[in-house]
């Protein structure tokens, strides 16, 4: 039972942080400077902004846009780079060897890397982060899964699979992927999740943001900076929603990998 509350609660605080913009009241984007730097009431429960506006609505739609890119970047992470990393992990040992010493490389390169090289390709935008944060991480999920897939083929069972007549597709996707994704992948793709929200919000936060119209937790620190003396709690709310959804993704990581180890 305690491990089960240990993994709903986590999944609930990311649920909520993706769908909470349902429940807001307001506009993110609408100003209205007569209503400046209001305390928090009941019409607006995290107060306003320096224009205005509701921030407890900045604070739900940016939790949208920031989970949103988190999990598709995720998904695309975990479908090409599992297929890849599986073709690649059951390889020749002179392709291995090359493969391994490219994909060192490439890995080796920061994040940031790519986002100013595709900023200066096609502009501030949401499928720029993405693409820059997928093709950081989804070199990083291939060499896992290479050699997840390696230490797999030399298994017993593996061994059995293709005495019997098992094919190649069916070794990797019906009898290593099962076990892999148990593994490993399943905990490297939460803490992935982790990561992409603190890069997404830290890029935003140095200016290379997702473009001028977009909400999310980066650019609300950004501005609430310069009001830290007057409004400090304009900073408390992004940077304790991003807190929260970190965390959760880490102890949703841990617990997951505990089940399957425990299921093992």
């Amino acid at each position: 039972m305690k491990n089960k509350i240990n993994i709903i609660l986590p999944a609930a605080v990311i649920l909520f942080c993706l769908f909470g913009f349902l429940l807001a009241a307001h506009n993110p984007k609408e100003t209205n400077i007569m209503n400046k730097f209001m305390e928090p009431a009941l019409q607006y429960p995290f107060g306003t902004d320096e224009l205005g506006r509701c921030v407890f609505s900045r604070v739900l739609w940016g939790g949208w846009v920031t989970i949103g890119i988190v999990l598709a970047g995720s998904a695309i992470v975990a479908v090409f780079g599992s297929i890849i990393g599986l073709l690649l992990g059951q390889s020749s040992s002179v392709k291995n060897l090359v493969m391994d010493s490219l994909l060192n490389a490439v890995t080796a390169i920061p994040p940031i890397a790519y986002l100013i090289i595709f900023i200066g390709i096609w502009g501030n935008s949401i499928p720029t982060m993405l693409v820059a944060l997928t093709a950081s991480l989804i070199l990083r999920m291939i060499k896992l899964v290479k050699t997840l897939t390696e230490v797999e083929m030399e298994k017993a069972y593996i061994m059995c699979a293709v005495s019997c007549g098992a094919g190649r597709a069916r070794v990797l996707f019906v009898h290593i992927l099962p076990n892999i994704i148990k593994g490993g992948i399943i905990h490297f793709l939460c803490l992935s999740c982790a990561e992409m929200i603190m890069a997404i919000s830290g890029f935003s936060f140095i200016g290379l943001s997702l473009g001028d119209d977009v909400i999310d937790w980066g650019t609300m620190l950004a501005s609430a900076r310069n009001m830290i003396g007057m409004r400090p709690m304009l900073l408390f709310y992004p940077i304790f929603f991003i807190f929260l959804s970190t965390v959760s993704f880490n102890l949703l990581g841990k617990q997951l990998e505990k089940g399957e180890t425990a299921n093992a």
